[in-house]
């Protein structure tokens, strides 16, 4: 049985209610892709400890490869940056933006720079 889309007086077809209400539609779509990652880190965290000898197996080909996730890093990091210099001479991009995006870029850029000194300086665990 499918359902009839709700017609108004004048005979027109009214939107769905998501459609009419895209606020409550984004906060749906982050908090599903949000308990999607949460769902999949917890699946990756049994699998580990229900295996810990594949997830140790895991962790040293991840310690092997460091430097060539770390150029891969790189390139996203590139990527990313091309994508900031483009938004920040696109026509039309005023000045009123500009302020905003120099502070996210300048709070990611901060962020990246921790995350990867971490990364390369290892968590001191043995």
């Amino acid at each position: 049985m499918r359902a009839h889309p709700v017609k108004t007086e004048n005979g027109a077809q009214r939107a769905s209610f998501l459609r009419r209400h895209p606020v409550l539609f984004r906060v749906l779509c982050t908090a599903g892709a949000l308990l999607v990652f949460l769902l999949a880190g917890l699946i990756v965290a049994d699998q580990s400890v229900r295996n810990p000898a594949q997830a140790a197996a895991f962790r040293d080909w991840m310690e092997h490869a460091r430097y060539g996730w770390l150029m891969w890093r790189l390139a996203v990091y590139g990527a990313l940056a091309w994508g900031f210099v483009k938004v920040f001479r696109a026509p039309g991009f005023g000045p009123q933006h500009r302020q905003p995006l120099i502070r996210i870029a300048a709070v990611s850029v901060i962020f990246a720079v921790v995350c990867e000194l971490v990364l390369l300086g290892g968590t001191g665990a043995s």
